[in-house]
């Protein structure tokens, strides 16, 4: 929009509030005049009611004086016609007197010379028979005379006090427009009677169009208004009324007074159109003198900066404006000047500047060319915009795809998730850095994008060979893994085959003994020494498990102080006489939280080693102390711990031999002296009780190993020192075994008979549900959890109770961590775990029969 146009834009908003100003005041004199023409009309409404109500109250009279008539009271046809006769002719006004019976039939009538009339019908006739008061009608035309009327009734009662019948007085509405007529009223203005129907009975002026036709509008003033309202009226002219009910006596009769509204505003209007004459002509006054005045002093003088500014944009800085004054244009035009002599010192500094960017674009393309790396500038519309030698070789294969779209020089990568991820990486403007195999060429690429304002600069290197070492080098570390792993497992084997056979050798030669013996002592004897065997092969199970970190741990708040000291005795035992065993304690030591056999059995361990590690002969320290953890170590939050430590002055260990000494089957002795799994149990226990360990040693230094577990501040557990009597717990009870193993059903058949049970079989899950299935009572379920080919022991058990919904469950495993969890059953039913003693059997049957 030109500056003129803005600048007379302007001037017109600034009239305005003069504009909004006089609109307010034509508003309030609008709103004020329409209060005085209502208050008027209101007031002429009851002046003409106040008349008209004497009227009615005159009626009244008459028709009081007429029921007192003893004529009409005896019903004396011929004297009460004679008598009303001459009362039409006192009161012109009105068409008839009649008087009726209670059934409307009239025997006196002051229009004898008509037939007898009656009345029977007619509302005002019912209401006055109900009320028994005086009573307006509506609007109604005479029966007889044809004339409209409104009658106007009075009961009247005989000697006796019984109703005798109606005067009735029947008003000429012609009569009633009359008199209406005889008001002095306003030209343009409207005086109407209206019934309570709503319906005109006289109306000044144009009576006949509005007699006996409803009111205009919606408008409808209840009989008791005293209220006003525009309306446009049944001759089309708008009016202001004013309304006034009779009230009293009166039957709803209601004055109407009419003002003619656009008399009532003609003077306002009038001032109306004068002021908004003068605002159009004093704001087109404003406006032709603003013209000018900015012709003059404004757009002249910047046509001139405007002539300036485009010889300045074409390079001609030579140019200046003038315009001279102290006005702000004038200002402006020496700013301009000004401008134009920085503008062509400028002009002189950027060509020199343009120079040397040249300059160094040249250098940067040298460098780009001479790289061997793959170099892509790509603009902001993501098309190619320089390619060096390397990338027109490797990529474009000599096509010229400089200013074609990325996804069209190579539609190949339209869909690959390496321009996915660029493109995520320029849209948050951070570098990325991806690896990419090319499909067609099955060459490797790195790729390095650096996005910037004006677009992305890539480089893409062949990493192709260094792809092929990594491969190479991997497969020849898996080969090394495989063949340490094989050399661990060999290890195990022999280790592990070598205790087992030992085992297995006590039990067998003690069992055949036991066959062939005939002495009770000497069964005694190779029994026990075949149970200590057994009880052997236990804590090698576990410690297959310890080193796996799967069995199951039973934690108690632990004074390690003095389970070392109860311990101490046979930790001197198990290193022999040659190693002395010196015990340091910190006697403030927190408690801790751990498993205390197998605390025990670490120790003990852990002194073995020690043993060997000093040929049987040195001293083995044992510590405690406090620490606290400020930082996470070996995978351990920071916290309070209790370190135990076991030292030795030994022969130390290389840092290859240090680095495993932790791995499963790892071992330095020779085989036949350790399954390598000793340490790998310490390690899992600890690790497993929410604890580190750590290793210390050095060839010819001796070795220290440090147990680093969880502290405490609770109160330690309460000890349950139970005397255990020879007496086992037994019972009469029906249980039903389920094994899938033969030797083992039997076995476990004969302790629970031994105890005094009531024993049934099952070999399998099936065979069970036959027999739970059955009439007979069993009180307990207690069946192995693995059993192949069919049914588990946890979903035998879950059926039983379906069955059975009051039967014990006992279960039992040699490891049946996995299967409870695959079966999400852990915690579900009571387990004990394989092998079990006599005793072990005795209490857990008891107690899982005992609970609730």
């Amino acid at each position: 929009m030109p500056l003129l146009a803005r600048l007379l834009v302007l001037v017109a908003v600034a009239l305005l509030p003069a504009i909004a100003i006089q609109v307010y005041n034509e508003f309030d004199l609008r709103r004020t005049r329409q209060i005085e023409v209502q208050g008027h009309a209101l007031n002429l409404a009851e002046l003409a009611a106040a008349e008209q109500r004497q009227t009615v109250q005159g009626i009244h009279q008459a028709l009081i004086a007429l029921s007192e008539l003893p004529a009409i009271k005896a019903k004396d046809a011929e004297g009460c016609n004679a008598y009303l006769a001459k009362i039409k002719q006192l009161y012109p006004g009105f068409i008839s007197f009649l008087v009726v019976d209670i059934n409307g039939s009239s025997f006196c009538n002051a229009n004898d010379y008509l037939k007898p009339s009656t009345a029977a019908g007619r509302p005002y006739l019912a209401d006055v028979l109900r009320t028994r008061k005086f009573t307006v009608g509506v609007f109604a035309i005479g029966r007889q005379t044809g004339r409209n009327v409104l009658h106007f009734a009075l009961p009247f009662f005989g000697d006796d006090a019984r109703l005798g019948g109606v005067v009735i007085a029947a008003l000429s509405l012609d009569w009633l427009a009359d008199s209406l007529a005889r008001r002095n009223v306003a030209p343009g203005a409207a005086l109407a009677i209206v019934d309570r129907n709503g319906t005109y009975l006289a109306h000044y002026p144009d009576n006949a169009r509005f007699v006996g036709r409803k009111m205009a509008g919606d408008n409808d003033p209840s009989p008791t208004d005293r209220t006003t309202a525009d309306i446009v009226d049944l001759d089309g002219v708008e009016r202001i009324v004013g309304y006034s009910a009779l009230r009293d006596d009166s039957g709803g009769l209601l004055i109407s007074f009419g003002l003619d509204k656009a008399r009532a505003f003609n003077e306002i209007q009038r001032g109306t159109q004068r002021g908004i004459l003068q605002i159009i002509l004093s704001a087109a006054l404003v406006l032709v003198l603003t013209s000018l005045g900015a012709r003059r002093f404004i757009h002249r003088p910047l046509g001139q900066l405007v002539d300036a500014a485009n010889q300045w944009r074409f390079g001609e800085f030579d140019r200046r404006v003038d315009v001279r004054g102290t006005s702000e244009i004038a200002r402006v035009a020496d700013a301009f000047n000004t401008m134009a002599n920085s503008l062509e010192h400028r002009e002189h500094e950027l060509s020199e500047a343009k120079e040397k960017a040249e300059e160094a674009a040249a250098r940067i393309t040298m460098i780009f060319e001479s790289t061997t790396d793959s170099v892509l500038i790509i603009d902001r519309d993501w098309r190619v915009s320089y390619l060096n030698g390397p990338a027109r070789f490797r990529l474009a294969q000599d096509r010229d795809i400089i200013g074609m779209p990325l996804t069209e020089a190579f539609p190949a990568a339209a869909d690959m998730e390496v321009l996915k991820q660029i493109r995520e990486a320029t849209a948050e403007q951070r570098p990325i850095f991806l690896e990419m195999l090319c499909p067609r060429t099955k060459a490797w690429y790195t790729i390095n994008a650096f996005p910037s304002s004006q677009g992305l600069a890539v480089f893409l290197r062949d990493i192709t060979e260094h792809k092929h070492a990594l491969e190479a080098r991997r497969l020849m570390e898996e080969q090394l893994h495989q063949s340490q792993k094989m050399e661990s497992v060999g290890q195990l084997t022999g280790g592990v085959a070598h205790d087992f056979n030992n085992l297995l050798m006590v039990i067998s030669a003690n069992l055949e003994l036991i066959e062939s013996a005939e002495d009770t002592k000497k069964i005694r004897q190779c029994a026990a020494a075949a149970r200590r065997a057994a009880d052997r092969g236990t804590k090698l199970t576990a410690q297959l498990l310890a080193f796996s970190r799967r069995q199951a741990l039973k934690p108690k708040l632990v004074n390690a102080n003095q389970l070392i000291s109860e311990f101490e005795g046979l930790i001197r035992q198990a290193v022999g006489d040659g190693c002395e065993v010196k015990l340091q304690t910190d006697e403030e030591l927190w408690l801790c939280h751990v498993d205390p056999a197998l605390l025990e059995t670490a120790l003990l361990n852990l002194a073995l080693n020690a043993r060997d590690a000093m040929a049987d002969r040195g001293v083995l320290r044992i510590e405690t102390r406090n620490i606290v953890e400020e930082e996470s170590v070996a995978g351990c939050s920071p916290g309070s711990y209790v370190r135990l430590s076991v030292a030795d002055n030994g022969s130390g260990m290389p840092p290859e031999v240090r680095d495993r000494v932790f791995e499963p089957f790892f071992t330095t002795k020779e085989v036949g002296k350790g399954t390598g799994l000793g340490l790998s149990m310490v390690y899992g226990f600890v690790r497993q009780s929410g604890g580190h360990i750590a290793v210390e040693s050095a060839p010819g230094a001796g070795t220290t190993i440090a147990l680093y577990l969880p502290a405490t501040t609770r109160e330690p557990d309460a000890e349950q020192n139970t005397i255990e009597t020879q007496t086992l717990p037994k019972g009469s009870e029906r249980v039903l075994v389920v094994d899938d193993n033969e030797d083992l059903l039997n076995v476990t058949s004969a302790m629970l008979s031994a105890f005094g049970y009531q024993v049934s079989c099952a070999h399998n899950g099936a065979e069970a549900l036959r027999t739970l299935q059955s009439d007979q009572p069993f009180e307990l379920l207690f069946s192995d959890i693995v059993m192949p080919n069919g049914m588990n022991g946890i979903e035998l058990a879950r059926e039983a109770k379906r069955l059975r919904k009051d039967i014990k469950i006992l279960l039992t495993s040699g490891y049946a961590d996995g299967a409870l969890q695959r079966n999400k059953a852990v915690g579900e039913f009571s387990i004990i775990d394989k092998p079990f003693s006599l005793p072990d059997l005795a209490r857990r049957v008891r107690s899982t029969l005992r609970e609730a």
